[in-house]
């Protein structure tokens, strides 16, 4: 299944735009299939986007899990960064 970050919230700068992606996230994790997150037409994403959309899924997903099952594809070099920082972080984990 493939998610786009662009028609779900039109961007990734706040933490209203990051709840609207999380609940799309949570839905979609719930399959077990490999869930793509398509950052298409977005160039940035904030600690308080990436906080409130990717984040919270650690409480019910290890980092391995998502690992596995949530692809990002599109993104920017930032993007991806913010994602990988905050995600780590989060989870304890200081090597990917």
């Amino acid at each position: 299944m493939q998610l786009s970050v662009k028609e779900l919230s039109a961007a990734a700068d706040t933490a209203a735009q990051g709840e609207l992606v999380l609940d799309a996230l949570s839905r979609a994790l719930k399959s077990g299939d490999v869930i793509i997150l398509d950052f298409s037409g977005v160039t940035t994403a904030t600690s308080s986007f990436t906080n409130t959309a990717i984040v919270p899924l650690l409480a019910e997903y290890s980092l391995d899990y998502l690992r596995k099952h949530l692809r990002i594809v599109k993104s920017t070099k930032q993007i991806n960064d913010m994602i990988k920082m905050r995600l780590e972080r989060a989870s304890g984990s200081a090597a990917a």
